[in-house]
């Protein structure tokens, strides 16, 4: 390849990452306000001992999420409470980390910068990402720690005592930031037999880092329990457990079968394309540093680990459980596939597969763009999971104005007013925005004359009401303000009426 092609490739490479990354800062403004990204916020700010709107999201700490999201976020949030955007852009900063560890680990295994910058691209390109790095969700955090931990103890875990005891702490931020990370753990046990000589590296140390991960895990639980302050711990342990997906009952591995991420084949292809890399790589190493290959074991089996308890046991069919699986997966394929095409003789196939590579990541670019203009967070993580299918969208970069709009509407009612939905934890949003609590729609409906009802788009696209309880609603209340698909409307009719 000459050097005006590579300088070329370079260019459209570096355009691909930035447009990716301005599709991430538009995601800050262009997405509502999502329910789980403020229930962990809100959650947070009690812990921190800030004001907030009794809402059911208070009753128990979030405790799928928590560590470096808690103290990132309670900070952020003692700077400037309430202010969603901050949050956001937290986030936005922790990507570009991100991101940046992508294109450092790329360069130094496959020693080009044009495919470092590929690699980078392609990364920037990995299904959900968008929702990651937009909300202030924990994810892209617990995605970042988890990396760095990888990188650290495929390097130097297996070197001493004291690495192996910064490697667990390492990983320990990372499963208390999202408790996902935890069904990875045993990874590091496994790479680690497989990949080193004498019984200190390959179980003394990597025991001692997991001891010490879920260590600095509980502890930081417990840290988070603490500071919540009133809930008792027995409730603790069933929100905790309900959440993780431990004590629910499973839908079952054909149900989880049918989403995007599993359904359409991309994770097992994903593994089986980087394992067949690391199968052609071998038989070109001759000799070369082990290191890309123990780097991109470690990784498939971190991710291979992740995806299979999703499959087996997660609460919720929900990509944000798969992450870090996705990424995890997402780089060994990138850094195995770069690997060969590094060493290919043959500038036909280079070319077309850079074709291949440009054409992949416009094409996600292009749906990125269509996720921005349907403009609903949670509507897009339903449609994500295959949970339901928006279509066209309708009002292009019209929600999220809506949401503020109603929001507003909500913060200017008398004090004294009640705010009813059909489901309460749509509606934790309103309450972050507005300052107002939100309570759920009971059946038997027990609402009072003059109380409001709030009705929002999940509850035509998700969470679809029972046919009596929209029978009630059409005879006993008069609609107020409509803005796109959310409504409030004011009941003016009977009292305690029984829908059922």
């Amino acid at each position: 390849m000459n050097f005006n092609t590579k300088t070329l490739l370079f260019l459209i490479y570096a355009v691909i990452v930035a447009g990716f990354y301005l599709t991430f800062v538009a995601g800050v403004f262009a997405l509502t306000v999502e329910p789980d990204e403020v229930w962990n916020l809100m959650s947070t700010m009690k812990a921190f001992g800030l004001p907030m709107p009794h809402t059911s999201a208070l009753d128990s700490p979030v405790t799928t999420t928590g560590g470096l999201h808690f103290v990132l976020h309670g900070l952020i949030a003692l700077w400037r409470s309430g202010d969603i955007a901050i949050h956001r852009f937290a986030s936005l900063a922790v990507t570009l980390i991100l991101l940046g560890v992508v294109f450092g680990v790329v360069e130094r295994h496959v020693k080009d910068r044009v495919l470092a910058l590929a690699g980078t691209a392609v990364f920037a390109a990995a299904p959900g990402l968008l929702l990651q790095a937009s909300l202030a969700t924990s994810e892209i955090i617990a995605t970042t720690t988890f990396l760095l931990a990888t990188l650290f103890w495929v390097r130097y875990g297996s070197r001493s005592v004291a690495m192996a005891l910064l490697g667990g702490v390492l990983f320990g931020l990372a499963c208390a930031t999202r408790m996902t990370c935890l069904s990875m753990l045993p990874a590091l046990l496994v790479w680690s037999i497989f990949a080193h000589r004498g019984w200190a590296a390959r179980l003394g140390y990597p025991l001692l880092a997991v001891g010490i991960s879920v260590l600095v895990f509980v502890g930081m639980v417990a840290i988070y329990f603490a500071a919540f302050g009133d809930t008792p711990w027995s409730e603790f342990m069933v929100a905790a457990g309900s959440a993780s997906g431990i004590t629910r009952p499973s839908l079952g591995i054909l149900m989880r079968l049918n989403y995007v991420v599993v359904g359409d084949g991309i994770i097992p292809v994903l593994a089986v394309l980087a394992l067949m890399g690391w199968f052609f790589c071998r038989l070109e190493s001759d000799g070369d540093d082990p290191e890309p290959l123990g780097l991109c074991g470690f990784l498939l089996l971190a991710g291979g680990m992740g995806w299979l308890a999703w499959l087996l046991k997660a609460p919720i069919p929900h990509i944000r459980y798969l992450w870090p699986a996705i990424p995890m997966l997402w780089l060994a394929a990138i850094l195995l596939g770069l690997t060969a095409l590094g060493r290919s003789k043959r500038p036909r196939s280079v070319s077309v597969t850079h074709g291949v590579l440009v054409v992949a990541c416009a094409i996600q670019g292009l749906l990125n763009v269509r996720m921005l203009a349907v403009g609903d967070s949670l509507a897009l993580v339903y449609e994500v999971a295959r949970g339901m299918r928006l279509g066209t969208p309708r009002d292009f970069l019209a929600p999220r104005k809506n949401q503020q709009i109603l929001a507003g509407k909500l913060a200017t009612l008398p004090a004294s007013t009640t705010v009813l939905a059909f489901t309460a934890e749509a509606a934790y949003p309103m309450t972050y925005l507005s300052g107002r609590t939100v309570k759920a729609l009971l059946e038997p409906v027990n609402a009072s004359v003059g109380d409001y009802l709030l009705v929002q788009p999940s509850d035509h696209l998700i969470w679809r009401p029972r046919w009596e309880l929209l029978s009630w609603l059409q005879n006993n209340t008069t609609l107020v303000e409509r803005q796109g698909d959310y409504s409030l409307y004011r009941v003016y009719g009977n009292i305690h009426a029984d829908s059922k």
